[in-house]
């Protein structure tokens, strides 16, 4: 009886070790996918200690993070409770120092700074009142009072606080060149005698204002509305007056215009001009 193997012809033989060597690469294969699962897993392992370290790195950095906006938060609560109690003190040099500490909360607490600046103007409101007879006084050459330059001086830290009412006050001889005006409105306040050079008045509102004596040379007066100011013996040269409302100003001249910039939205008195700037003759010629 002949042997099994003897029964099997050439085809067959082959195909036998042809199934033997995908078989084993087939183990060689899955072998491989072991060792790079093993070896991805490692990785992973490898990883988590540093992940767990970033993340408690992470969490530290958010509560320390946390702690000072908690510290700088307490910082300017303090700080405008203390500026508020300073403005009832009974000496100037205290209460000029809580106008101080206010614009340092409008300065660095953003969430307090519409109160800090609303308050400055109350203040202002409250302890330099414009009255008749102080509109009706001579400009001299006095300077403003220390509290008014000092509650301008903390308005500069007004950021976007718009339509803050400064009306109704009180600041003569204020001198603030090339200061930045805008957002601030003075409807029946005397700032006669003011210096306000290269000044940025832009939609500025002086209704019923009493303006005597007020330099706004080169100013910016766009938008401005003087309705019922009284600007006698001031002087607008060079200012940029497009679209300002002059229409029922009292006192003013076309010689106050002398080179101002306008255009056809601005409105001013019958008889009043806008001159163009006086040029310098040139040198006569040498014989």
């Amino acid at each position: 009886m002949p042997s099994p193997s003897t029964d099997l012809g050439p085809s067959a033989a082959a195909l036998a070790v042809e199934q033997e060597r995908t078989e084993q690469e087939q183990e060689r294969t899955q072998r491989q996918r072991e060792k790079e699962r093993t070896g991805r897993l490692k990785a992973v392992l490898d990883v988590v200690p540093i992940l767990a370290t970033l993340v408690t790195v992470l969490i530290a950095l958010f509560s320390a993070l946390q702690s000072q906006a908690q510290y700088r938060d307490t910082q300017a609560a303090n700080r405008f409770q203390s500026a508020v109690e300073m403005l009832a003190g009974s000496d100037l040099t205290t209460r000029v120092g809580g106008i101080a500490l206010l614009g340092q909360v409008a300065q660095s607490s953003p969430e307090r700074r519409e109160v800090a600046t609303r308050l400055l103007a109350a203040y202002m409101r409250v302890n330099s009142p414009v009255t008749q007879a102080g509109r009706a006084q001579t400009v001299s050459e006095e300077p403003a009072a220390e509290e008014t330059r000092a509650v301008f001086a903390a308005l500069a830290y007004r950021g976007d606080v718009e339509n803050i009412d400064m009306g109704r006050i009180s600041a003569r001889n204020l001198m603030l060149s090339h200061a930045d005006f805008r957002g601030l409105v003075f409807s029946r306040s005397d700032l006669s005698g003011g210096l306000f050079e290269g000044s940025d008045f832009t939609r500025g509102v002086f209704r019923g204002a009493t303006l005597k004596a007020v330099t706004f040379r080169n100013a910016k007066l766009t938008g401005a509305d003087f309705t019922g100011a009284d600007v006698t013996g001031s002087t607008f040269q060079q200012a940029d007056l497009s679209g300002a409302d002059f229409s029922s100003v009292t006192g003013l001249t076309s010689a106050m215009l002398v080179g101002a910039t306008r255009d056809q939205k601005t409105t001013l008195p019958g008889g009043v001009t806008v001159p163009a700037a006086q040029t310098s003759a040139p040198p006569p010629a040498q014989p």
